[in-house]
């Protein structure tokens, strides 16, 4: 009977024992889940850089659908720099993105070039409303051209920008509204926003046409509004892997309150590894100052799209 006991407290002990470590394991692992993100909570300066290369290529060959073979090459940075702590958050980007793409016989040309950054100070009110200074500044690298034009003084295409030229500065002061942490609504009765443009071409031919350039005088190279705005800032894990970053930016001059210049950036991203992602992009542009050759053949004031589809290799490199 004592050797019958022995037995059955052995065999019962043989069964409990893995249940009893795996519950111990997860135990172990949300205890130190639990610590990391206490961890990561009590750093006050948190940095983040995101790595991207993407690359696309069509090749054909006696294909009678017709079409070009093509090739297209992408660069993207996108860094972070925050502070925190209970009452004041101070938020920093930096967005830089530059494409190009060869289709046939043709060289390469630019695609997509950008130079984004943004502030965010805050100091908490309550919740879900703080006061909030904003300011973003936007720009290029390189030439960009008018591929259909060619410039008759210099025999290539025409050029239409450069770096600073455009060069786009805002600054904002107002009460923001968080009712959800991906969610960041600025609403700015103080609001200033600058146009400038730093090549001499460009101005001229702002002359020469007699309309100027981006909103501006023939001959002028800058320009500043003061107005109201409206921010809002979205950063939505919608779907396991998927995200959706969204830049929505509404200006009013007080000045010329019927012109308006209205910016609404979309990135959606999927994740398909820790190294590759998906992500397609959206930009649409107005600014009733700024003609523009719309499809039916007049000039005019028109919105303005680009669509980029990108598969990209990704690094990522963070303090938390």
């Amino acid at each position: 009977m004592l050797i019958r006991s022995i037995l059955v407290f052995i065999v019962f002990a043989g069964i409990l024992q893995p249940v009893h470590s795996q519950v111990d394991a997860k135990a172990s692992a949300e205890a130190l889940q639990k610590t990391a993100a206490l961890k990561a909570d009590s750093i006050p300066w948190k940095w983040k850089t995101d790595w991207g290369l993407g690359f696309s290529t069509v090749q054909l060959n006696n294909w009678t659908g017709g079409g070009q073979d093509a090739v297209s090459i992408r660069l993207l940075f996108l860094g972070s720099l925050d502070y925190a702590n209970p009452t004041f958050a101070w938020d920093n980007d930096l967005e830089l993105g530059y494409s190009i793409l060869k289709q046939g016989s043709q060289a390469f040309r630019k695609a997509d070039d950008r130079i984004y950054f943004s502030s965010r100070a805050s100091l908490r009110q309550s919740d879900h409303f703080r006061y909030t200074g904003f300011a973003e500044f936007r720009t290029q690298f390189y030439i960009g051209s008018n591929y259909d034009v060619i410039d008759s003084t210099t025999g290539e295409f025409l050029k239409i920008s450069n770096i600073m030229a455009p060069g786009y500065l805002s600054g904002a002061l107002g009460m923001e509204y968080l009712p959800v942490p991906e969610l960041q609504v600025l609403v700015a009765p103080l609001s200033t926003r600058s146009t400038f443009v730093g090549d001499d071409d460009i101005v001229q031919s702002g002359i020469t046409s007699n309309n100027g350039v981006y909103g501006l005088a023939p001959g002028v190279r800058s320009r500043t509004d003061i107005g109201a705005v409206l921010n809002v800032a979205l950063d939505w894990d919608f779907v396991e892997n998927v995200k959706w970053k969204g830049r929505f930016n509404a200006f009013m001059p007080y000045e010329t309150p019927d012109l308006w210049v209205l910016t609404f950036e979309n990135a959606f991203l999927m994740k398909v590894n820790s190294w590759l992602n998906v992500t397609w992009l959206t930009d649409v542009f107005y600014n009733d100052r700024v003609p523009v050759l719309r499809d039916d053949g007049t000039t005019g004031p028109a919105t303005q799209i680009r669509n980029q589809l990108v598969i990209a290799i990704n690094w990522s490199i963070a303090n938390f």
